[in-house]
């Protein structure tokens, strides 16, 4: 008899994105820094609708499953109004971008321990 599991692991290789929800309020992500923008797109991504920079607030009104090329998602920008297509890494739940937390420091190493020239067990 063979045991299969119940539950399934992603293929190796493969991200995990994250999703939104439709009406979801998020930011837009900018994965080459702050400064830089993130192009919309139309529905097929071939045309250029606007320009967005890193931390924009925007709505999520649509999304489209595009298999191993990776969700898209239809948002509008709340303050100009853009509407346009663009992927998921391109956007995040909180304004600022999530740190990395930092490595734990080493367990500290205890002192050397004199040696008191008798075994274990033994009487002085």
């Amino acid at each position: 008899m063979v045991f299969s599991p119940s539950f399934r692991h992603p293929p190796p290789g493969r991200a995990k994105a994250s999703v939104f929800a439709v009406g979801s309020r998020v930011y837009i992500a900018c994965a080459e820094g702050p400064r830089e923008c993130v192009t919309l797109t139309d529905e097929r991504g071939a045309t250029s609708v606007a320009s967005l920079t890193d931390g924009t607030e925007v709505d999520i009104v649509a999304w489209q499953p595009r298999g191993s090329h990776g969700t898209r998602y239809c948002v509008r920008s709340s303050r100009e109004g853009f509407e346009g297509w663009l992927p998921a890494v391109n956007l995040r739940r909180s304004l600022s971008p999530v740190s990395v937390p930092p490595a734990r420091p080493a367990p500290a190493r205890p002192e050397k321990v004199l040696d008191s020239e008798h075994r274990f067990g033994q009487r002085r």
